[in-house]
């Protein structure tokens, strides 16, 4: 199916060095995976020439795209073969110097999470190797804590299995081994029945890959900003992007920011951003903040919330929006505002946006306007009216089951929707519907490689196996999973709630060694 779909896409793509580096990667993976090395490793190397005919330059600039693309090269050229010695200390060599690129020139938390663990798992292999532990612990922690931090679980596990491995030969705290066990064990009894969705960790991820980029004018702006091809390939539908971009020479203003935009995507919603700003440092608060709210940290939220009001933002209707819409939602959250104040306040600051004789579900969503029509959801659910909220969120569902792109792309999105209309319909009593909507939530996490809202998930399965279906033992293992998910990623709020049910029903406390 893969090689199909690489053939219609070489047929409609324009020939360009971009297009052309993608479409060998993916033969080069193929190649890999029919066991076929030597041609695997020829298309990998004809791909790092499209853009780096000098390889890895460490004084360049390099994009995260080109980084994964070297460190699968290299990988795979030490594999293949004899491992010998000038091999192996050519291929750390090579590890080693990435890491201090990645460390040194990737500001993007998000974007060095999902690059640094690729360099380190051979690393601390090698180190361990060398029974070096203190050193292969850090490298081991450092990751972890990248990945943990963005909600990752590509190669979560695998620095996990290190990790534990390393603790048999240092001294550890006996609760801390204990810890680790536990959230091991959780991990791999999570992918017991689908081991391949985390093997490919290092090789087959999804991919982001647009057709419609433009050469000329890629190679117009390459040759004037010298910025790399991942920035305008993969990620320049951001804003943050194209504000680091733009910030080496001048602010840009925002009418060629969209037309940026337009000329570099297709499905935009993909990559809506909820500020309107080309100022990377405001970005990165907003991202902060954000952050902040999934763990449900309310204080901090609302204290970057004014740190970004205090910048010199541009009157604009959307960042009116985002400032109304927060504003309103770390009220309702810190308990200053009822339910239906909460509805009020969203809806002014949807109306902003969307005319309000306009059914809101036709038509654009934006990712901001998303946000607040599922919090239109939970004010609704908040004040008794389950079948509104319901109504709500299914529409929602609806509009992105009608979008051409796969639901992957959306995940964030659709895992809220899921997990809100989960909970709806199991207290509505459509308990086999809820299930089912549990168990897609599952399996798109484990897909996207996202790991959010999985304890949410686990958890809701387990009060319905303990709750509708009597089976009280099956539901501790969903209530166990739930509890280190919830501990893994910082979510403890959620973690003493569903500690809680596994105690009434078991008797024994979960983090009792």
């Amino acid at each position: 199916k893969i090689k199909e779909l690489l053939e219609e896409y070489e047929t409609i793509a324009s020939k360009n060095s971009i297009h052309e580096q993608y479409i060998d990667y993916i033969y080069g993976i193929l190649s890999w995976k029919y066991g076929r090395q030597e041609e695997a490793l020829r298309w990998l190397e004809k791909s790092i020439q499209c853009t780096m005919p000098d390889g890895f330059q460490p004084e360049g600039l390099i994009g995260t795209e080109e980084i994964k693309l070297l460190i699968l090269f290299e990988k795979l050229n030490y594999e293949h073969g004899e491992k010998t010695k000038k091999k192996r200390k050519r291929y750390i060599l090579f590890l080693q110097n990435i890491k201090k690129y990645v460390g040194e020139k990737i500001e993007d938390q998000e974007g060095k999470a999902s690059i640094y663990p690729r360099i380190t798992l051979d690393l601390v292999r090698f180190e361990i190797q060398r029974k070096q532990y203190e050193s292969a612990r850090r490298l081991c922690e450092e990751s972890i804590e990248l990945l943990t931090n963005h909600f990752m679980l590509q190669g979560l596990l695998e620095h996990i299995e290190l990790l534990k491995e390393i603790y048999e030969h240092i001294n550890v705290d006996e609760q801390r081994k204990f810890k680790l066990s536990q959230i091991h064990k959780v991990l791999s009894d999570f992918y017991v029945l689908d081991r391949k969705q985390r093997k490919g960790f290092m090789i087959l991820e999804s991919n982001k890959k647009n057709i419609s980029l433009d050469w000329e004018v890629i190679k117009g702006i390459r040759n004037a900003y010298q910025i790399s091809q991942e920035k305008l390939a993969d990620d320049i539908y951001t804003q943050e992007s194209i504000s680091r971009i733009e910030s080496q020479k001048r602010k840009v203003n925002h009418k060629k920011l969209e037309e940026l935009k337009n000329k570099f995507g297709i499905h935009l919603e993909i990559y809506d951003s909820v500020l309107k700003t080309t100022d990377f440092k405001v970005l990165d608060l907003e991202r902060k903040m954000t952050l902040h709210c999934k763990r449900r940290e309310w204080s901090e939220a609302e204290e970057l919330l004014e740190r970004i009001k205090g910048t010199k933002l541009e009157r604009d209707v959307i960042n009116q929006q985002f400032f109304k819409y927060h504003r309103a939602l770390l009220q309702y959250n810190k308990k200053e505002i009822k339910g239906y104040e909460l509805k009020k306040q969203l809806r002014e600051a949807l109306f902003l946006t969307k005319p309000k004789e306009m059914d809101i579900f036709k038509g654009h969503l934006t990712n901001q306007e998303f946000y607040i029509i599922n919090c239109l959801g939970l004010a609704e659910y908040e004040m008794g009216r389950s079948d509104a909220a319901a109504g709500i969120w299914k529409n929602l569902f609806k509009y992105y089951k009608s979008s051409q792109v796969d639901f992957i792309f959306h995940y964030e999105n659709v895992s809220l929707i899921l997990s809100n209309l989960a909970k709806v319909l199991e207290e509505m009593g459509n308990i086999d519907e809820a299930e089912t909507l549990c168990e897609k939530a599952i399996q798109l996490s484990k897909r996207s490689g996202n790991g959010e809202v999985i304890g949410r998930f686990l958890n809701l399965k387990g009060w319905i196996l303990e709750h509708y279906k009597g089976e009280k033992e099956k539901a501790c293992l969903y209530y166990k999973q739930a509890f280190w998910f919830f501990i893994l990623f910082k979510q403890y709020e959620y973690s003493e709630i569903v500690r809680e049910y596994y105690k009434k029903i078991s008797g024994s406390d979960l983090i009792s060694l």
